[in-house]
C-alpha cells in the first residue's frame, strides 16, 4: 500500500462538541425539535442532508439549504474549533509518513474548513492532499464522491490505496471506489457497523493504525 486516505471527524479528531452545538443552534433557529446529544452524535460522518432526511423525515427538502446555512452560521465561526485531536495522532501520522506512505484527508466536511483545521492542528506537514465536500454540502457530499475526487486529484490508483475511517460511510465509500478499507472503533462507529459496511480490517486505537495498514501489504 502507498496511499492512505483518512476521514477527519471521528478518525483524526473528536469533533462532537462543535457539531452538536451547531445542530442545537440550527434546531433552535429553525424552531424544530432538539433531538438531543445521543441522536446528534449520529450526524457525525454522513452528509448533513442525509442525516436531516433520516432524523427529521418531515422537514421539507426545499428547506435543506436554509438548514445548512443555519448550521454553518454557527459551525463555521465557532463550532469548527470545538474539537480535540485524538491522543497519539501526530506521532502515528509521523510514523506512517516515515514508513513511506503518502497521507491524504478525505472528509465530508467542506473542503475549505478542513484546509483551515489541518494547519490549525499542526498536521499539514503530514498530508499530501486535503479533500472534502463542496462548500454548499450538496453537490459533492458523499464519501464515495469525495474519495473519488481525491484519488483523481492525487493521481493514485485504487489497488494501492486504503480508506481509514470510523463510520459506515467511510467503508462504503472505500468499497465503492475499489480501495482497501480499515475501520477504527475509537471514533463514532462500532465494530458491528464497520464490519457490516465493508471494513476489511478493524483496529481499536490510533496507535494500531500502522499495524492495521500492514495487513494489506
Amino acid at each position: 500500500m502507498k496511499n492512505l486516505f483518512f476521514d477527519f471527524d471521528g478518525t483524526i479528531a473528536n469533533t462532537q462538541e462543535g457539531i452538536v452545538n451547531a445542530l442545537e443552534y440550527m434546531a433552535n433557529d429553525l424552531k424544530i425539535a432538539n433531538l438531543g446529544v445521543q441522536t446528534y452524535q449520529k450526524f457525525i460522518g454522513p452528509a448533513i442532508t442525509d442525516s436531516i432526511q433520516k432524523y427529521y423525515p418531515d422537514f421539507p427538502k426545499s428547506r435543506y439549504p436554509e438548514a445548512i446555512k443555519s448550521y454553518q452560521s454557527f459551525y463555521n465561526s465557532k463550532g469548527v474549533y470545538q474539537l480535540k485531536l485524538y491522543d497519539k495522532m501526530p506521532e502515528t501520522l509521523a510514523k506512517l509518513q516515515a514508513d513511506g506512505y503518502k497521507l491524504y484527508v478525505s472528509s465530508v466536511k467542506p473542503e475549505s474548513l478542513v484546509k483551515i483545521l489541518i494547519p490549525h492542528l499542526d498536521l499539514d506537514k503530514y498530508f499530501s492532499g486535503i479533500y472534502g465536500a463542496s462548500d454548499d454540502e450538496t453537490t459533492r457530499n458523499t464519501k464515495k464522491a469525495i474519495l473519488r475526487y481525491g484519488m483523481d486529484n492525487a493521481g493514485v490508483s485504487a489497488s494501492d490505496s486504503v480508506m481509514i475511517g470510523d463510520r459506515m460511510t467511510d467503508m462504503e465509500g472505500g468499497v465503492a471506489n475499489g480501495v482497501h478499507t480499515l475501520g477504527v472503533t475509537y471514533g463514532f462507529g462500532d465494530y458491528q457497523e464497520l464490519s457490516h459496511s465493508g471494513a476489511e480490517h478493524i483496529v481499536e486505537h490510533v496507535t494500531d493504525i500502522p499495524e492495521g495498514v500492514k495487513q494489506f501489504d
